[in-house]
């Protein structure tokens, strides 16, 4: 009798420590799954984190490309109408020296005696400097550059040369080729000092040095210009380039 007491007090125990044990491991349980999900929180933080990171720098990327692209549309423009002012500027200077020409003519060619090459007009050496000055008016600026320049090397001392060297620097300007434009505007203030000719020589001196990205040597000259031929309309433009460029420094 004793026992089977024993034995029924045993069972009751084990019955009553059971609900016990199972409610901790169901709690471990829990605690277990609310680190898991806590863990899988930091992950997917982590993830989106990581991404945002990429989409800020694909923004920030993109917003350089948009920069840099709104530049060259800039440079672009600021190109064209470079362009659009040196054909302004050379068509203007191409008619004053044809109204100087043609004056010129008019004192020289006694009326009814015919134009270049007849009796009393224009020839030789004439003819070729009014040839190769034609082929510039019309735009054909490599035919006019080759034949100013046979023209140069033909009659180098003629009174025409000084003129012939600063169109062939023009010829070579209106193209961009600002190193064969210099030396022929350079070559006309070394061969030709003194000539009427000088401020726009010197002046477009200037201009080739500021396209070459000389910035030292163009303000030089056009300094020169302003300083050495005041009254002019060289020095007027040359004043103009300078106030653009950001000063009159050396």
């Amino acid at each position: 009798m004793q026992r089977a007491r024993t034995g029924l007090i045993a069972i009751l125990a084990g019955l009553t420590t059971a609900p016990a044990f199972a409610q901790s491991k169901g709690e471990r349980l829990d605690v277990l799954e609310s680190k898991m999900a806590t863990v899988e929180r930091q992950l997917d933080n982590q993830g989106l984190l990581e991404m945002s990171r990429q989409i800020e720098a694909l923004t920030a990327e993109l917003r350089r490309m948009r920069g840099d692209l709104d530049q060259l549309q800039r440079d672009i423009e600021q190109a064209r109408a470079q362009q659009r002012d040196q054909y302004v500027d050379l068509d203007a200077r191409l008619k004053a020296a044809e109204t100087a020409l043609t004056a010129a003519q008019a004192s020289v060619v006694p009326d009814g005696l015919g134009g270049p090459g007849g009796p009393g007009g224009l020839g030789g050496p004439e003819a070729e400097y009014q040839a190769a000055f034609n082929l510039l008016k019309d735009g054909k600026y490599d035919e006019a550059a080759a034949a100013l320049r046979e023209f140069l090397a033909r009659n180098p001392q003629h009174e025409l040369a000084p003129n012939a060297m600063y169109w062939l620097g023009e010829a070579h300007y209106v193209r961009r080729d600002y190193p064969a434009a210099l030396a022929a505007f350079e070559g006309l203030l070394q061969d030709y000092p003194g000539n009427r000719k000088t401020p726009d020589a010197l002046l477009k001196v200037g201009y080739c040095q500021a396209e070459l990205d000389r910035p030292g040597p163009a303000r030089t000259a056009l300094n020169r210009v302003v300083q050495e031929f005041p009254d002019t309309q060289a020095a007027a433009e040359a004043q103009a380039r300078l106030a653009r460029m950001g000063g009159a420094g050396g």
